[in-house]
């Protein structure tokens, strides 16, 4: 009789052991799929930014033809600069989206993944440095152009030329100020999945 109660005593334990671990499975799974929608969400502003981008460059080239009229520009120096559009896109593409896979989000290769998170923002960061140099490059040549366009230049030209030059020096000043904003934010985006990646791993 005793034997009997310790064997149904252990077979009670023993279900509510199984009870309990299929409990905790289940929570594990419904963790890493927060997890997996969490890391997802974190990263899908960036992902749009960069679609817009791409969807942007026509509307950038066909603006700029009218700037380039309007400023004396050469062919070369437009070329350079819708060269420098597309390249920069399509690098933010490179680095922002394509790195990281679906499979990248889940549980067991978190590991791989903030590998990943750290290397992005390697790049960024020398991306950012290799835009500037181009850049400066551009604005250096665009204010050449534009200087020995007003030299040439009289009467309701030479003002456009002018209001040009100082629209270009505050758009400039707007542009780098909106680029290092985004910049800090896609670095800081990094910072809180490698945090939350840490985190889990604990």
């Amino acid at each position: 009789m005793e034997n009997n109660n310790t064997n149904n005593e252990l077979e009670l334990l023993r279900q509510q052991m199984n009870m309990l671990k299929e409990k905790l499975d289940a929570q594990e799974i419904v963790n890493n799929k927060l997890f997996t929608k969490s890391m997802r969400k974190e990263m899908s502003w960036i992902k749009r930014y960069v679609y817009i981008q791409f969807a942007l460059i026509p509307f950038v080239a066909l603006i700029w033809v009218g700037v380039k009229f309007t400023l004396g520009l050469s062919w070369w120096n437009y070329a350079y600069l819708m060269l420098l559009c597309v390249f920069f896109v399509y690098i933010d593409y490179v680095i922002n989206v394509k790195a990281l896979s679906n499979a990248d989000y889940h549980k067991n290769n978190l590991i791989e993944t903030a590998r990943k998170l750290a290397k992005m923002k390697r790049q960024r960061s020398i991306q950012m440095i290799v835009e500037i140099l181009l850049l400066i490059i551009w604005l250096i040549w665009t204010f050449f152009e534009v200087n020995a366009a007003q030299s040439t230049a009289t009467g309701i030209r030479q003002s456009l030329l002018q209001g040009g030059i100082i629209g270009g020096y505050i758009g400039g000043i707007i542009g780098i100020i909106v680029a290092f904003v985004i910049f800090y934010k896609m670095q800081r985006t990094n910072d809180r999945l490698i945090e939350q990646i840490d985190d889990m791993m604990m």
